[in-house]
């Protein structure tokens, strides 16, 4: 595919879209994230980044913005360090087994980190070069740090053997990340907060609902009031069958999106029939789905979930979870042509 129809950015359309206040125009779009290997095959075809000086400083955050402008994305992710991060690991795999928390003296030793520096550093540059019609959003992650943190094994017998330990390890987490998001929602150009906690395996939650209803989802709530405190949009990715606590996170937490669906656990298509009223929902193309099917086959798929998904405002089109890179360039494109087409 050489060519791809053109979109308008409306940032304003899309709040009202994510809002439900009506079945919008032209569909909207959303992603978790792009594989820096799709922007450049983008790229390779159309130029995209074309005029932009590779040599000046600005260059990695005008080739984001230029990418998620062609891909009509008035919403992306920016990755500041918004994070703490355990030791390294021997791999890039995350250590399921025990990890640098493994006592009241790790707890003490733990070198706890303030927002940084350069977390401001980088959310100036992003104020002063994002346009009036595209806003950033930024990701918070709690269980997923707390549990690289301990290593899941671990933190399942901690949980047992050593509750306050758990607790004063999701406090310190909880109370960073609350201070991240202050800084973050002072910025006019963050349009919202993104929470990331894969509750779920494809079958249930990873914890008990209990005890993630009693560890996090205050925690989560706060962080929720908070962002709303600022008038920004509060999304939700979870990963897995976590349904059991999705009223609860519409509920008590607040959220305004809920992102990250597979086909076997729940289509995007069935969750706009129980929540579509309630929460607006993103994405939803089944990632291997997209990565495996031919054109024709993406095509029927993406007007199947425009037919439901659209009316009433309160979706945006996108992959399940995030563009990988082995998703081939064609088939991404596919869904996009055939929604920019939609009517």
């Amino acid at each position: 595919m050489d060519t791809l129809p053109f979109v308008t950015l409306d940032i304003e359309g899309l709040y009202r879209n994510l809002r439900r206040e009506g079945t919008p125009d032209r569909v909207y779009y959303f992603e978790h994230g792009v594989a820096p290997e799709l922007a450049s095959a983008l790229q390779a075809r159309f130029g995209i980044w074309d005029g932009i000086d590779a040599d000046h400083a600005d260059a990695p955050y005008q080739r984001m913005i230029a990418t998620h402008c062609f891909l009509g994305q008035e919403l992306f992710r920016i990755y500041p360090a918004t994070e703490i991060r355990p030791a390294p690991a021997e791999s890039a795999w995350e250590n399921e087994g025990v990890g640098v928390m493994r006592d009241w003296r790790d707890f003490e030793r733990f070198p706890w980190p303030a927002p940084p520096d350069a977390l401001v550093t980088e959310l100036d540059a992003w104020a002063r070069l994002v346009p009036g019609d595209m806003r950033v959003f930024f990701s918070l992650k709690l269980w997923e740090t707390v549990r690289e943190l301990f290593g899941f094994t671990h933190f399942c017998m901690t949980l047992f053997d050593d509750p306050p330990l758990i607790e004063a390890v999701v406090t310190r987490v909880a109370e960073y990340n609350l201070a991240v998001l202050e800084t973050c929602c002072r910025y006019p150009c963050v349009g919202a907060v993104y929470l990331i906690d894969d509750l779920g395996y494809k079958t249930s939650t990873m914890l008990a609902p209990e005890v993630i209803r009693e560890l996090f989802l205050p925690w989560h709530r706060r962080m929720a009031e908070l962002a709303h405190t600022h008038d920004k949009l509060v999304l939700f990715h979870s990963c897995g069958q976590m349904y059991t606590l999705m009223d609860a996170y519409i509920d008590e937490v607040g959220i305004d999106a809920k992102h990250s669906f597979e086909e076997v656990v729940l289509p995007v298509t069935e969750a706009k029939r129980r929540y579509g009223r309630r929460v607006a929902l993103l994405g939803g193309m089944d990632v291997d789905f997209l990565a495996r099917a031919d054109e024709a086959a993406i095509r029927r798929k993406t007007r199947e979930y425009l037919e439901v998904c659209q009316p009433g405002g309160g979706y945006c089109l996108g992959s399940g979870n995030w563009v990988t890179h082995y998703i081939p360039l064609d088939n991404y494109l596919a869904m996009l042509d055939e929604a920019r087409r939609w009517a």
